[in-house]
């Protein structure tokens, strides 16, 4: 007998203490329940002490729509007794996002150190209440029911942020709106605003015009795609999340990353050329010109309308990626460098941030920059975004500078959550990003100096679009007026954004990852009824017993309101399969395959028993599979390969063709490489894979690798003898 068992007893203490603690994201500080109730009906009024009607309207704004009550809104002095009262009082925190909110029968009473800590308040009161609270349509039989308790709520972090790209791919400002009150939901507060990349300037700037009419769209005709911001967009999009206690922070990238700017002003760049927008997704070489005073000219007056834009003390640079291949050609960049008596181009990029913090300075702003940008050379303290290298935080404080982790491996939502068949199409050179190891995320250096600990600022997630304009991946979400794009960066967010919310606010020591999950299950109805699009997770494998030839298996719906389906003829199952209602008896393991269902609506991918490649390890890292639906008995047909994240560097690797099974060999006549769609090399092979093989491996080498860069391999196939074949495409990297 063979099985595979969870902790039972641990999932049940665990779920209970979930369900008393109304499942909240992020976890409070503190909850003591009360064993009281406070029901919510028309006759419920809102009061609010002077200073804070904005609140009480955002509340009745978040609950009319569900209950269908109209809430008398009442400023007073004096406290009443009964309805929900939101007050200013200071209490024991420090930070002025803490609040204290209590629920007894007759009254609900949230209390912040400030306007911003009234408002967690309201968000956790939110989550305390059924989760169609968030549906826009009114719920006539819901009884709106909280559980008494007492909640003392401070943030771990100052910095609980996400990055949302719309340079290279432009979200509407209605979908910026509908992101600040996602973040604002789960406590984020800080939008890292990445509006200029080499594919996009969404930014108006009254000065230079052509930024936007040009350097803001792409390709041409019923191709043309693209848009950019208003000043007056921008001021509404940070009056709408200034209400919701966040901050919007630009990144005006530079010197790299840069293209569109270039593109429109090409005397911004080292060579004068012009260049056009780019369609596909790279990272283009062409970067500012340090040599030329016209560039910091330039600057100067984008940084004078963005400060004037932009209320945050932060303006975000970027400073990655930075391709000095031009300014080592450059007759200005170098007599630049010579003046200034420096070594290399690396210096040469100091002194550009150098320059940048002093336009900054002047208005009272704090440069912040990705890794790159944190050099030994900066006359000012900035703020570091680390993606890459971890190793800089240490030195990086000793120095003075203050840190947000926006690591890759735990951060980038951009980068697929599981590695299974079905997923959306996303980056992966990154490796798989799961909710798990999201949560498991601690933005604390181990062994820090505790002098040091205040300079890490928190975490951020990222949310790149540079799938849009690899080739034709996510063609579907074409056309912009619909908003499949948006439902796909919904996808990427949730729930990994509120597993990092937690990481975010509540204290390590209270952190535990079967607690969450449990706290979770609720949650994606949340989203349902709030209209975001989300990942549902699969059915969780409890146990799987085997007992002569019959296999046992358990599983557990990790979603509170949905129900898991499935088959067991080897078939993906739909909304409408059979019922899991209790332990399934099979003797093919393949054949079982099981979803999530939420209200018909929506269901996960499926969970299944893949079959296994031990045997092959020595072949690498599995690129793709071949079977009866992708090759033909005669002709010869076209079966393309992800290889994006498994070629993650350069170097030289080997494309091998391993036969599994079937009646017929694979005959291989032809390999073609491809970077986000330009062939790089072709191959000619005819060969075979079979019970004996032929040329079935490929070598090839990469060159000038881009982090980002999507990498697709086209094999030109067919079965020998007819279609029943089986196998597996393995890529190693030999050095």
């Amino acid at each position: 007998m063979t099985k595979i068992l969870l902790p039972i007893f641990f999932l049940m203490c665990f779920s209970k203490l979930s369900i008393a603690q109304n499942n909240i994201i992020p976890l409070p500080e503190s909850y003591k329940a009360n064993g009281q109730r406070f029901n919510i009906n028309k006759g419920t009024k809102i009061y609010y002490q002077n200073g804070l009607k904005e609140q009480a309207t955002l509340l009745a704004s978040a609950l009319s729509p569900a209950t269908g009550f109209d809430f008398e809104l009442k400023e007073v002095k004096t406290l009443p007794s009964n309805g929900i009262v939101l007050v200013v009082s200071k209490n024991a925190s420090n930070s002025r996002e803490s609040y204290t909110l209590s629920v007894n029968n007759q009254q609900v009473k949230i209390a912040g150190n400030s306007s911003a800590g009234i408002f967690y308040g309201i968000q956790t009161l939110l989550q305390m209440l059924p989760v169609e609270i968030y549906n826009k349509e009114r719920k006539k039989s819901k009884i709106w029911t909280i559980d008494g308790a007492i909640i003392n709520d401070a943030p771990a972090y100052a910095w609980r942020g996400m990055m949302l790209d719309v340079s290279r791919y432009f979200f509407s400002k209605e979908y910026v709106l509908k992101f600040i009150d996602l973040m604002a939901m789960y406590k984020m507060n800080v939008l890292h605003f990445h509006l200029i990349d080499d594919a996009g300037w969404r930014l108006e700037i009254i000065k230079y015009p052509k930024l936007t009419s040009i350097g803001g769209w792409r390709g041409l005709g019923a191709e043309k795609t693209g848009g950019y911001y208003t000043q007056k967009d921008i001021r509404e999009i940070i009056a709408y999340a200034d209400k919701r206690n966040v901050e919007v922070v630009p990144e005006i990238e530079l010197p790299a990353h840069t293209l569109a700017a270039i593109v429109a002003y090409p005397y911004l760049g080292c060579t004068n050329q012009q260049f056009i927008m780019p369609t596909q997704h790279s990272i283009s070489k062409e970067i500012y010109c340090v040599g030329k005073e016209r560039t910091f000219e330039f600057l100067e007056d984008v940084f004078k309308e963005t400060t004037a834009l932009f209320p945050s003390k932060y303006i975000h640079i970027g400073g990655d990626e930075a391709n000095y291949s031009r300014w080592k050609e450059c007759t200005d960049c170098q007599k630049k460098k010579n003046e200034l008596g420096l070594k290399n181009e690396s210096e040469l990029q100091v002194y550009f941030n150098n320059r940048v913090q002093s336009i900054l300075k002047k208005y009272g702003k704090t440069l912040v920059g990705w890794d790159e940008a944190i050099e030994d050379g900066l006359k000012e303290k900035m703020v570091g975004m680390i993606w890459n290298d971890k190793k800089k935080i240490a030195k990086a404080v000793e120095q003075g500078h203050s840190i947000v982790q926006s690591l890759t491996a735990y951060c980038y939502f951009d980068m697929l959550e599981k590695n299974i068949p079905g997923e959306v199409q996303t980056a992966s050179w990154a490796g798989p990003v799961s909710l798990e190891r999201v949560y498991s995320f601690n933005p604390m250096l181990d062994n820090l100096d505790e002098k040091y600990r205040s300079q890490i600022l928190g975490a951020s997630g990222t949310l790149w679009a540079d799938q849009f304009i690899h080739g034709n991946k996510l063609a579907e979400m074409v056309p912009l007026n619909e908003n499949r794009s948006e439902q796909y960066f919904d996808y990427l967010a949730l729930p990994r954004l509120s597993a990092l919310a937690e990481v975010c606010w509540t204290p390590v020591k209270l952190k535990n990852w079967t607690a969450f999950e449990s706290r979770m299950s609720t949650h994606y109805q949340r989203y349902q009824n709030a209209g975001y699009g989300f990942r549902l997770p699969q059915p969780k494998l409890v146990s799987n017993t085997k007992v002569d030839s019959t296999y046992t298996i358990t599983l557990q719906n990790v979603v509170k309101g949905a129900e898991i389906r499935y088959t067991t003829d080897g078939s993906f199952p739909t909304p409408y399969a059979t019922v899991y209602t209790q332990p399934i008896k099979i003797t093919n393991l393949s054949n079982f395959w099981a979803i999530t269902v939420l209200n018909r609506q929506q269901y996960s991918l499926p969970f299944y028993f893949p079959d296994k490649y031990d045997r092959f390890k020595k072949l690498g890292v599995l690129a793709a599979e071949w079977g009866p639906s992708n090759i033909k008995e005669k002709d010869f047909t076209t079966l393309e390969i992800n290889a994006t994240g498994t070629v993650n560097a350069n170097g030289n690797f080997i494309l091998t063709f391993q036969y599994i099974g079937g009646e017929s060999r694979l005959d291989i006549n032809s390999i073609s490489i491809y970077k986000n769609g330009n062939k790089l090399a072709e191959e000619t092979l005819n060969g075979y894979a079979g019970t004996s093989t032929k040329n079935n491996s490929y070598p090839f080498t990469i060159n000038n690798y881009e982090t980002g860069a999507a990498f697709t391999i086209k094999a030109n196939i067919k079965g020998q003898i007819s279609n029943d074949s089986k196998g597996a495409i393995f890529i190693k990297k030999v050095d």
